[in-house]
């Protein structure tokens, strides 16, 4: 529950590609190999633009999983009561947030 996160820390899922507004974001479900938690994370970048690269994880209930779809995992995010973030775009490994996400 603490940045910063490594990959190897989780098994994923992959889930689908947002492809709302050109933006090609890979959405997958992570379970943490230590407690065995679900987190939806989102991934996207801007191959034309230096350090555009962003990602996102949040804490996922059952019944949240099952209503994913890639579409829908920007504003699952962005509803949860928090959140994590991080990426050159932000330049850190990973912060908590809260509210609305920057995909776009």
């Amino acid at each position: 529950m603490k940045p910063t996160f490594h990959d190897t820390d989780f098994d994923s899922e992959f889930v689908g590609v947002d492809k709302t507004n050109g933006r090609f974001g890979q959405v997958s479900i992570e379970t943490c190999k230590t407690c065995g938690s679900k987190w939806l994370r989102y991934f996207v970048e801007y191959e034309a633009y230096t350090a555009s690269g962003r990602w996102y994880r949040g804490l996922m209930s059952q019944k949240l999983i099952k209503s994913l779809t890639p579409a829908t995992a920007v504003k699952t995010i962005a509803d949860l009561p928090w959140h994590f973030y991080g990426g050159s775009y932000f330049e850190t490994s990973g912060r908590k947030g809260v509210g609305s996400i920057f995909v776009d």
